[in-house]
């Protein structure tokens, strides 16, 4: 009889193999596993991640019946740590390359651009790049791959298919592909001066900010009055084709302003505005005194006391006044543009979002709560948030670092689907994972993290006779808090539980000791 942890419910770096390998008991000989052995296993894996992830992906589908409608894309930084020096060239196989993580540290890393799916953010593509790809340029080359794999191309809908993404993914030039390519997109687009300019002319026209009936994730239990607003305002625009001059496509603006980020906006303005005032008053006190006997000097306080970095600093007019005729010949006034403040103040909160191909049949609403899921790829992307510390071991070459990135993908579409799987089945119910959460704050959208940590402390107890036969018992440690347990620390006292069978049914019998086991369900194997 043995009993030991599901490994999934206890991750483990693989830093050192025979440490990792020695805990998982259908590992019967850790020396097998030498560095050397898994890394040819590595070097093999990576001749065919893409057959065995279009197998993966294409079963994924059909049996969880995963919906691909929707594609969220982005990318990741992914750093690694130690030396990889004289890394092989090689057409195809990226390299490890120093750049800056999203973080501001240099570090060597590779860069992972991933398509994830609307329902339930299962990773549907991915591709580890150089670690110095520039992200504009990635987008469309990735989808074409993705849309050129012969096993994904026969069943998904990729006509039928809207693209999700960041500012990245909607310059001029990937829209313009993404529109030859006959692909729906969605995406924001950064605010400049003449988006500016088209939103004041078609306020001036006449048109007006539209409710739009979006209520988001977080807003979904609160009064209506404490809840963000969104605003829409929309209209059509033209882009043409410069390799065809003939061809124009229409695109959709819809333009937002989200009540929350608005309030934030204006209170950080006022802030700002009011501190930058204090500070200039405090200094008008010590013109003509101490060293503040220049005009060149006192501007400089201004510039380093007041203003600092603070944006509000473009709203005041600061000058020094020279009065020959005073005792005290000097003079700091400032002034407000007050127009300026309420000029700006129309766009606290606003921000553009595109849509192109067949994403502009949707309704202004259906847009922005298209993109509103676009949280689903970062929270994905949060599985892979640690440095792989893979130096010590069997990493020699570009294509082994691949290898592992793709085994890691598979651990990541694995526990997408375990994540959404959970989440369809308590929703249907009704009933939360007690425990799950401090202060009694379970809810119904459990993340993969929690629904691991909640199942921890289940084991399994293999039964076998001289005949070969047995039971797979499956228990629960009560040194572990319950997910079933209203409260997060509750427990039961620890008690060892002997299970045994006789023509299929399961007899629990009590006996004295530590080991804390409750017995739970059987299994014929």
């Amino acid at each position: 009889m043995s009993e030991h942890q599901p490994f999934a419910s206890q991750p483990k770096s693989p830093y050192k193999i025979e440490n990792f390998f020695n805990s998982i008991p259908e590992v019967e000989s850790v020396n097998q596993l030498n560095d050397d052995r898994i890394g040819r296993m590595l070097d093999a894996i990576y001749e065919h991640t893409w057959h065995i992830w279009g197998e993966l992906i294409t079963n994924a589908a059909q049996t969880f019946q995963v919906d691909f409608h929707r594609l969220h894309a982005d990318t990741k930084a992914l750093t690694f740590a130690g030396e990889f020096p004289n890394q092989q060239e090689e057409a195809g196989v990226p390299r490890l390359e120093p750049g800056y993580n999203p973080k501001g540290v240099y570090a060597k890393q590779l860069k992972l651009f991933a398509l994830v799916t609307g329902d339930g953010a299962i990773p549907a593509w991915f591709d580890t790049l150089n670690g110095s790809t520039s992200d504009n340029p990635t987008y469309t080359p990735e989808f074409a791959a993705f849309r050129e794999h012969a096993q994904l191309a026969h069943f998904l809908p990729l006509n039928e298919t809207i693209i999700l993404g960041d500012q990245k993914m909607t310059s001029l030039k990937n829209q313009l592909t993404w529109l030859r390519l006959g692909i729906g997109y969605i995406g924001p687009l950064t605010m400049n001066k003449n988006h500016r300019e088209k939103l004041t002319s078609l306020l001036a026209s006449g048109r007006r900010w539209e409710k739009l009936p979006y209520v988001a994730q977080r807003d979904a239990e609160k009064p209506e009055e404490k809840a963000t607003t969104y605003l829409g305002l929309g209209e059509n625009v033209e882009i043409k084709d410069p390799e065809n001059p003939e061809k124009t496509y229409t695109v959709h603006h819809l333009y937002i302003q989200s009540s929350t980020p608005k309030a934030q906006e204006a209170k950080k303005r006022q802030k700002e505005i009011e501190e930058i005032e204090k500070e200039i008053k405090r200094i008008q006190g010590l013109v003509n005194k101490y060293d503040y006997q220049t005009p060149e000097t006192i501007i400089r306080r201004v510039q380093q006391k007041a203003f600092k970095k603070r944006r509000a600093q473009r709203f005041f007019r600061v000058e020094v006044v020279e009065h020959p005729d005073r005792e005290n010949p000097l003079e700091l006034v400032y002034t407000v543009d007050w127009e300026q403040v309420a000029h700006e103040a129309e766009f606290d909160g606003v921000y553009l979002l595109v849509a192109g191909g067949s994403a502009t049949q949707l309704q202004d609403h259906e847009i922005l709560a298209e993109w509103k899921g676009q949280y689903r790829v970062e929270h994905r992307f949060r599985m892979l948030n640690s440095i792989f510390l893979v130096s010590p071991i069997f990493l020699k070459t570009p294509k082994r670092i691949a290898a592992l990135l793709f085994l890691i993908m598979v651990g990541a579409l694995v526990a997408g689907l375990i994540e959404r799987q959970v989440r369809r089945t308590v929703t249907a119910q009704k009933k939360p994972i007690r425990g799950l959460m401090p202060e009694n704050r379970d809810n119904l959208r459990p993340t993969i993290k929690r629904i691991f940590k909640a199942f921890s402390g289940y084991g399994i107890v293999k039964l076998k006779n001289a005949r070969g036969g047995g039971l797979d018992c499956f228990l629960r440690s009560d040194k572990r808090p319950s997910p079933d347990s209203g409260n997060a620390g509750a427990s039961s006292p620890s008690r060892d539980v002997f299970t045994k069978t006789s023509e299929g049914e399961a007899i629990a019998q009590e006996r004295g000791g530590r080991s804390g086991l409750v017995g739970g369900s059987l299994k014929r194997t």
